[in-house]
């Protein structure tokens, strides 16, 4: 996995769940805890913004270093990260999850609301009605699916194949096939931590459709669409991304109607 870009952030390491954890760290004030996608930790303008407010935490999932894992399930990935941030020394935090990563923090603040001060889905991979499997889309169609700008943000590296030979096994384990079942449902119902969803509107993996259910399940949440963004919104408009970010962790569910979409436009 390449490793990222720093910007204003710091490269540190924990022992937690049994795993030797690589994890991003930059800003003070408020945690603000970021669990990146399949592809690993991604930085960029967006974090380096926040990070300006918020003290920013981007956690390497547990597996994604040289070491497998062999979790069985979200729950089970979303307790080795919540071991990770204990480890790290952060007892209550606002967090954001990217994809895969959304799923898992969507399942961290199921098992752990009294951390979670607030949740940010980023086109979260939990739900994924009409949705693509990145690994069968064409190389002419890989990158738009991703990035409708991918000259911004943080460069899109060409996958490792070693890296993706140790990862991708876990990474289709735990997403299974995407369909809300009646049980997962009734979580999401009794799921009562500010939830904030964003999709851009040109996602070529998630289809944005599936943002609809989070709000209609989730009791106490907003949902988003961006305009001109595909799939990584904080590379594709990493000012409105967090523009937008930081303002609902300051303000909670003040900073929008709280039973309407809103667009977020160029």
């Amino acid at each position: 996995m390449p490793t990222p870009t720093l910007g204003v952030f710091e490269r540190k390491s924990v022992v937690a769940a049994g795993f030797d954890i690589t994890y991003y760290d930059a800003g003070s004030g408020p945690a603000l805890v970021v669990l990146p996608g399949a592809g690993g930790p991604v930085l960029g303008p967006a974090y380096d913004t926040l990070a300006a407010q918020f003290r920013v935490v981007t956690i390497e999932l547990p597996g994604w270093g040289d070491q497998p894992n062999d979790i069985a399930d979200f729950d089970g990935l979303a307790e080795q990260v919540a071991e990770a941030i204990a480890a790290i020394g952060i007892e209550s935090y606002h967090l954001l999850g990217n994809s895969l990563g959304g799923a898992c923090a969507l399942h961290l603040a199921m098992l752990h609301p009294e951390r979670v001060i607030s949740l940010t889905l980023e086109a979260p991979a939990k739900l994924r009605d009409e949705s693509v499997n990145p690994a069968e889309l064409p190389p002419e169609k890989f990158v738009p699916a991703f990035r409708t700008h991918p000259e911004r943000g943080v460069p899109m590296a060409p996958l490792d194949p070693e890296f993706m030979a140790r990862v991708w096994p876990t990474v289709m384990r735990l997403m299974g096939d995407g369909v809300l079942d009646d049980a997962f449902a009734e979580r999401m119902r009794n799921q009562h931590v500010r939830t904030l969803v964003m999709f851009g509107r040109n996602d070529g993996i998630i289809n944005p459709i599936n943002g609809r259910t989070y709000r209609r399940l989730l009791p106490n949440s907003l949902l988003m669409f961006v305009y001109d963004a595909a799939h990584e919104i904080a590379q594709d408009r990493p000012e409105a991304f967090a523009d937008i970010v930081g303002d609902f962790l300051r303000r909670g569910m003040n900073v929008l109607v709280n039973d309407s979409d809103r667009l977020i436009n160029p």
